[in-house]
């Protein structure tokens, strides 16, 4: 799917001892999601996270109002965590182009999704984050439908674009940052996590991930992003 530090240069200092990380510090940049030609008004994407439909009362803990995918820490190390995470089970949608266009597009073919664009007309509760990587087939962008929700209780989406599945369990190394995602500063946040990770004998599998728990008008530096990596043990 819809917030600053100097995540990279904490990640390296923690790569010695693992120890607390100073506060993050902004760095400006352009914001992810925008209005485009052919996209809906952007009064829609600033909907999409100020609309819930219904309700996702049973995951344990929020982000400004808004359920989060449920997790536990194994470990944090400043703004560093190795999580756990159950089964999960998303809508997603796989676009080609550039990361801030496929955003901005897979964004609203999944807010559509989840406000009656399916099969039984009906709401679905939006949670966080919003997630993306990056695919031989292009840019997947997935929203995770709230916990609890069978995969068959679902309704199928009308786009024929937008697919339901369940994720397996997984171990993920994150790394917490704000500011706007800028190319170069996701670039800076992946080198930071892949050194952290070689420091403290992680082996990463796959792409990363890149997790975003803001709208694109929260002030960059109240913005709460993470980009992660699946651990191969």
């Amino acid at each position: 799917m819809s917030k600053m530090g100097v995540m990279p240069d904490q990640i390296r200092r923690s790569a010695q001892p693992i120890k607390a990380m100073p506060a993050l510090r902004a760095r400006p940049g352009p914001p992810i999601l925008t209005e485009t030609d052919g996209a809906p008004p952007m009064r829609a994407l600033l909907l999409a996270l100020a609309l819930a439909a219904a309700p996702a009362a049973a995951l344990a803990d929020t982000w400004r109002g808004y359920a989060e995918v449920p997790h536990s820490v194994e470990h944090r190390a400043g703004a560093v965590e190795i999580r756990s995470y159950p089964p999960r089970i998303v809508a997603e949608v796989t676009l080609r182009g550039e990361r801030d266009t496929a955003a901005r597009r897979g964004f609203v073919a999944l807010f559509d999704y989840i406000t009656g664009r399916n099969a039984e007309k009906g709401k679905i509760a939006m949670t966080v984050p919003v997630d993306q990587s990056q695919t031989d087939r292009g840019w997947t962008l997935r929203f995770f439908m709230p916990e609890g929700a069978p995969l068959d209780s679902l309704p199928a989406p009308e786009n024929t674009h937008v697919a339901l599945r369940r994720l397996p369990a997984e171990r993920m190394l994150v790394g917490r940052f704000s500011g706007r995602p800028t190319p170069a500063r996701l670039a800076e946040a992946e080198a930071a996590l892949r050194a952290y990770a070689a420091a403290h004998d992680l082996p990463l599998a796959g792409a990363p991930r890149l997790m975003f728990y803001d709208g694109p008008f929260t002030l960059p530096g109240n913005r709460r992003n993470e980009i992660g990596f699946v651990l191969a043990r």
